[in-house]
């Protein structure tokens, strides 16, 4: 039997107005929205949830994919991570809720033990690439088409992937129909 999965990806905390901090309406607002879509995907059939937990959108949905496995023993969380030493200049907070998604994963890919050139971009791609519906907190009107997010969005449209869209100005969700209903179950 194959799993339905879906990854996370989303613009840079700083890239919001909120900034880093989660205690703001629209942040709450944001997470509210990812909440209600992880459970809404999980509804149809998705089971597998993957996460490069860089901050913001992907530790997001990390922990709050964490929160419902106590009540959906189907779910499973994976982690990638471009390599080992990732959150080594990270806030002590920030690496303690990093450390935390790691031990309670269900699997921890690493793409690399040190890190290289491009090590980021693998890591988006295993991401995508092990994935049938990207969550995105995302919104391409406001960001250079250099940001990362934006390349990995792009390189997931060439595979034909599904993108659940979050707007973060308004936590707006652009939701999908999802084509793979009920075919695994």
């Amino acid at each position: 039997m194959n799993n339905l999965s879906c990854a996370f990806v989303g613009h840079h905390p700083l890239r919001f107005p909120f900034g880093y901090d989660e205690d703001d309406e629209m942040c709450i607002r944001i997470k509210n929205a990812l909440h209600l879509q992880i459970l809404s995907l999980y509804e149809e059939g998705v089971t597998d949830f993957y996460t490069d937990c860089e901050v913001g959108a992907s530790m997001w949905g990390a922990e709050l994919v964490l929160q419902l496995m106590q009540q959906h023993k189907q779910l499973r969380l994976f982690c990638v991570l471009p390599y080992e030493d990732h959150a080594k200049k990270w806030t002590p907070e920030l690496r303690e809720r990093y450390f935390y998604i790691h031990e309670k994963s269900c699997g921890i890919i690493m793409i690399g033990t040190h890190y290289s050139k491009g090590c980021h971009k693998r890591c988006g791609k295993y991401l995508v690439n092990h994935a049938d519906i990207l969550i995105a907190i995302y919104d391409s009107e406001a960001i250079p088409h250099i940001e990362p997010a934006t390349q990995l969005i792009a390189y997931a449209r060439k595979k034909g992937r599904e993108i659940i869209y979050i707007y973060p100005d308004a936590a707006k969700v652009n939701p999908i129909t999802i084509k793979y209903k009920n075919i695994y179950r």
